[in-house]
């Protein structure tokens, strides 16, 4: 794990985030956590366990008997209290979209694990990683999510895409999207990972696929212009007025 734990080191070195980068991992079902993996008390959501991760520096395990978040059940193909009809009248009631047709489009275009090839799923602090990711993830201010960009432009130039909906977000449009694509991700926090997860209004979500960790890096220390925190430009002497 020594390689991934420097991986975190170094993210942490270079933008100083408040809270730990995390690793993520889909298991088969519990028998795969690592010895001494933290599990709920009480039925959880997604969101909900990355925050408790990444502030409080645990390694927790969830399985689909611990989600306690339908819509994520229905992505990460656990068995679920509802049904993909009943999410999209959700979002109908809750405002998301304007009509029938939009909630089920909304329904249809979520990110998805294959139904019940994962049974659980590991998150753990990178720097202290009991995991090999699949996933890694970063919460951080928009300079922060800035610096990752420029990280992951430098190797080939390319411009990062990303699909944005404000909802159903760390634990779809992040982990699995970016788990299905091999590609990096910029995730807009959701309602839930504010409302359930404590998600602060200045937080975004970087998520990384971990072939691509160490040129993102390199990357990053390569950008010559302005490190993180940005140094403002500091006029002197200062232009008092007379």
């Amino acid at each position: 794990m020594d390689n991934w734990m420097e991986i975190g080191k170094s993210l942490e070195e270079i933008l100083r985030p408040q809270t730990y980068p995390l690793a993520i991992k889909f298991v088969k079902d519990e028998s795969e956590f690592p010895e001494r993996t933290r599990r709920p008390e009480e039925k959880i959501a997604i969101c909900q366990a990355l925050s408790i991760c990444r502030k409080y520096g645990w390694t927790m395990g969830i399985t689909g008997e611990d989600s306690g978040c339908p819509g994520a059940s229905v992505t990460y193909g656990w068995p679920s209290p509802i049904d993909e009809s009943q999410l999209a009248q959700f979002f109908q009631i809750a405002g998301y979209a304007s009509d029938e047709i939009g909630t089920q489009r909304i329904v249809e275009n979520l990110d998805r694990l294959e139904a019940g090839k994962y049974g659980g799923v590991v998150v753990s602090p990178l720097t202290r990683t009991k995991i090999v990711p699949d996933v890694i993830l970063v919460y951080g201010n928009p300079a922060q999510i800035m610096r990752l960009l420029q990280g992951n432009m430098y190797k080939e130039g390319k411009k990062l895409k990303s699909e944005l909906a404000g909802i159903m977000a760390s634990c779809t449009a992040g982990i699995i999207r970016t788990f299905n694509t091999h590609e990096c991700q910029v995730v807009v926090p959701g309602n839930g990972d504010r409302v359930f997860a404590g998600t602060q209004d200045n937080e975004m979500l970087f998520t990384i696929p971990p072939e691509k960790a160490e040129d993102i890096i390199d990357g990053m220390r390569q950008q010559r212009f302005a490190k993180y925190p940005i140094p403002a430009t500091l006029q002197m002497p200062p232009p008092f007025p007379l």
